[in-house]
């Protein structure tokens, strides 16, 4: 299907429902804003510069403020514009999802759920709380990225939950809603040399330990930095891995002790070649459903809530 096709579907409600605002001009804004730049959109809807020039100002003179303001040959969105992009998204989205429903419902398709879940997390961690969301009448699109590109995929609607371990952020114009799917704790294992050294009393045998952990800046990371700062643990971090899986591979190997969750730890057990060095008590990593409602409706987000728990176990 075209991109001007997708243009017309897409745009689902007429002007004339809400009069002196034209839903083809706010779709033009949308794409705008998404796209970064007047040309860049023209190119993705086949129309010309000059077309959507003017629709953006019309819409501008509609709403009564600026969208955008202008530096030099380009466009920054304006704080306005940013609340106005974010509701636009959210349009567009149940657009979508009014689209899907309808097909489904005529042509007695399944219904497709599109989950971000964030990279860090490890696989089989998604993997258990995302198929909760499974049924006969249910595919899943699951895409796996950074926090900030999940949540932007969000707000434009090509994502209708992202599965996190971290809150949404604060003081972001979009209204997002975190459901909370469960928690583990956390263990520290090892193998090799560097869990051999390890044999005294913990946590105070950590003292020095080579150590490998997730990359700054992640909820994980900073919790375990508070840990070990709190009972002044220093240790020799020897990695920074971002993906678990990796950072197990290297842990399992001998590298470095590594942290596993606790609701992974029999699958480490049964690998062998690795053994428990200890609990991190009190740290736990707890894992969310962000969404644009605060209410969920959707049928599929709701089992996968409701299940989310148990397959942690």
């Amino acid at each position: 299907m075209s991109s001007m096709a997708n243009y017309r579907r897409d745009v689902l409600l007429s002007s004339t429902v809400f009069p002196g605002l034209n839903f083809h001009h706010l779709y033009a804004f949308w794409m705008i804003a998404e796209a970064g730049s007047l040309s860049a959109a023209a190119a993705r809807m086949h129309v010309t510069h000059s077309t959507l020039s003017v629709q953006l100002r019309a819409l501008e003179d509609a709403l009564g403020g600026p969208l955008f303001e202008r530096r030099g040959r380009g466009l920054v969105i304006t704080p306005f514009g940013e609340e106005v992009r974010a509701r636009a998204g959210e349009i567009f989205r149940l657009g979508r999802d009014l689209r899907d429903l309808a097909e489904r419902g005529t042509t007695g398709g399944r219904l497709t759920l599109r989950v971000g879940v964030l990279g860090t997390l490890p696989k089989t961690i998604a993997c258990r709380l995302v198929e909760g969301a499974l049924d006969r009448n249910t595919t899943i699109d699951v895409q796996h990225d950074s926090f900030e590109r999940l949540f932007e995929a969000l707000a434009a609607g090509r994502l209708q939950v992202v599965i996190t371990d971290q809150p949404p952020p604060q003081g972001s114009p979009l209204r997002l809603h975190a459901h909370h799917l469960g928690e583990s704790s956390m263990l520290l294992y090892g193998a090799g040399k560097a869990a051999r050294e390890r044999r005294g009393k913990f946590p105070e045998s950590l003292q020095g330990a080579p150590m490998l952990l997730p990359r700054a800046g992640s909820a994980l990371r900073r919790q375990l930095d508070q840990w070990l700062g709190d009972r002044e643990i220093h240790v020799d971090v020897v990695g920074e891995i971002d993906d678990a899986g990796t950072l197990r591979a290297f842990g399992m190997r001998g590298h470095g002790l590594f942290p596993v969750r606790a609701a992974l730890a029999s699958e480490i057990d049964s690998m062998g070649g690795a053994r428990r060095i200890g609990t991190l008590d009190g740290l736990r990593e707890r894992y969310l459903a962000i969404t644009r409602e605060r209410t969920v409706r959707h049928p599929a987000i709701l089992r996968m809530i409701d299940r989310a728990r148990t397959r942690l176990e």
